[in-house]
Order: C-alpha cells, then structure tokens, then sequence
C-alpha cells in the first residue's frame, strides 16, 4: 500500500515572489483593494507598525522567508517523493469557473506558467477578468491520473462530495498556487501531482471542522491505494492575508506544534474572513489531519508588514514527518 511519507505547510504568494523594495507598492495596492476598507483598518491598527515596515525589517524576513523554504525544499528532496497532493485554492476564477467547495484535477499533464522568472504584479488584483491577458504556457507537468482516481472514488465512497475536471480549459495554466509548490519547494525535481481544491472564498466555504474531516479522509484514501508509492501532502498559502492576524496565525501554530485538532476544528469562520486570503489556513487543517498523529514542525513564523494599517502576510513554514 502507498505510504504518506511527508507533510509540507508552505505560505505562497508576493511577500516571497516580489523583493522587499517592492513591498510598499503591495501596500499601496491595499488602499484601493475593494475586498476591505482600509481607512477603517488604519485607524484600528495597533501602534507600532511603523517600526514593522522599514526596508531593514522587511529585508529580515524576507530572507529568513526564503531560508525557511530552502530548508523545506531540502528535506523534500531527501524524502524521494513518487507524488504529491498539493491543498490549496483557486485564485483566479472565472465567471463562467465551476468553483468546487472541495474538487480534484486528475489531468495526466498540468499546463504551467512560470512564476518566479517575472516580477509578481500587484495591480493584477484591479484587473477585470475580461481584460486579462492570455497565459502563456511554458511546460506541461506530469499530473497523476490514477491517484485521482482513487481519491475521487475513495472519498464519494466515504461520503465526501468531491468534483472532478479532467483537464483545464485549452489556454489556461494551473494556478499559481499549485505552481508555488514546484518552483520554490520541490528542488528543480518534477514530482507528479494531484492538485486537490479546497475553495477558500464564500459562500461556498466548508468549515474549519469538516476540512478536518476532509484530511482524515483523504489519509484513509491514500492508505488504501494499492500503490507502492511515496506520497507527500503540502498545504500551499496561509496564513493571515492580506490583513495580518498575529493572534490568530500564533494560535494556529500552537495548534498545529502541539496537534490540537479540537482547537483547528473550532477555528471561527467570521475570524478566518476577516482577510481575503486568511481562510487558505484551512489547507493547513486539511494537511495536519491527514499528518495526524504527526504534529508540525514550525520552521518559521514572519508577520511580514507593508503598511500602517497592518495589511500584509503572515507567512509560516512548518513540516510533519
């Protein structure tokens, strides 16, 4: 039978893809996002934020950001995964997107579009789905058909409603931040993958404790698979973002270090969106299920600040094993 062999919690996005120099250009961009009001988190935010968002500070974390992922990248090379179960959530959808609560892509390749070569945009957020331009494909990764199968199978049977797309549209590229994972995570090696899809916008949003549910029952799966294979689990984003929320990342972490699943399970849906990007830590629920007895190891935890309304990102990098 396969054998869960590694679990990797992974923050994506452009506090890691864009250097610190650009980082107010990123805040900027938060006075004009439409998804919260800015002027209403200025006035609330807590004193101090001055001091977070120096260039000396913010060139800190940065690179004990990308420390903390060579380090990740280091132990997975070491762990000789034959596939991967990426969790994590669309981010750009379409109108006419079917929008899965939980989804699986069982395509045999995945079409890609590089990432880490370009400057990460930080008005694309403002940019209409209709005036977007093309992806450019640049290389086709290896997905893994029948491993989706068998979880697809696996967990209808055990009473999960989970939706299958067998192939992207022709022109569209895997999400970046299904993307993330094989650029910055799995050491230039071309790991096969199920991308597994776990919505993290509303309404269409399961709850803290089902995704808990979702992680047992997507670990029974993978034990069941008839396979002799070396799977690894990777929960890509999270936390907090783009509103930084050091309390409530600091409780997930406790959470995920000591294995406390009552306290993931409990985790507030009006908390969790409080930021657009806050609920991507239900992908981390997910993963520390299916790790479970396994408990995290925290590799790092970094408030990464970029303006005085304390927008920004919260990254954290942790593994189980």
């Amino acid at each position: 039978m396969a054998r869960v062999v590694l679990g990797i919690g992974s923050s994506h996005g452009p506090s890691i893809q864009s250097v610190p120099e650009l980082w107010a250009r990123l805040g900027e961009g938060d006075t004009r996002d439409p998804r919260f009001d800015y002027q209403e988190l200025l006035r609330n935010a807590k004193p101090g934020l001055d001091r977070e968002i120096t260039i000396d500070v913010q060139r800190q974390r940065y690179a004990a950001a990308h420390v903390a992922l060579k380090k990740l990248t280091d132990i997975v090379v070491r762990s000789k995964l034959d596939v991967v179960i990426v969790v994590s959530n669309q981010h750009r959808i379409r109108p006419a997107d079917n929008h899965p609560v939980f989804g699986i892509l069982r395509a045999a390749n995945l079409p890609v579009t590089k990432r880490s070569h370009a400057p990460f945009d930080p008005d694309a957020r403002f940019v209409p789905e209709s005036e977007r331009k093309a992806e450019t494909v640049d290389v086709a990764l290896p997905g893994h058909t029948a491993l989706a199968n068998h979880l697809i199978e696996t967990l209808i049977e055990d009473d999960f409603d989970i939706s299958c797309t067998d192939e992207l549209p022709k022109g569209a590229s895997l999400d970046d931040a299904f993307v993330f994972p094989t650029e910055y995570l799995f050491g230039g090696t071309s790991i096969p993958m199920v991308p597994f899809l776990l919505s993290r916008d509303l309404p269409n949003q399961a709850t803290a404790s089902r995704c808990y549910d979702l992680g047992s029952g997507l670990r029974r799966a993978i034990d069941s698979w008839p396979s002799d294979a070396r799977v690894g689990l990777v929960a890509s984003g999270g936390l907090s973002h783009q509103i930084v929320d050091e309390e409530l990342d600091r409780g997930i972490v406790d959470a995920l270090v000591s294995g406390d699943g009552d306290a993931l399970r409990n985790q507030s849906r009006t908390r969790l969106n409080r930021g657009p990007g806050t609920p991507e830590i239900l992908n981390w629920i997910t993963v520390a299920a299916a790790m479970t007895p396994s408990q995290m190891t925290l590799v790092d935890y970094l408030p990464c600040y970029r303006s005085l309304a304390g927008t920004g990102h919260g990254l954290t990098f942790g593994y189980w094993l």
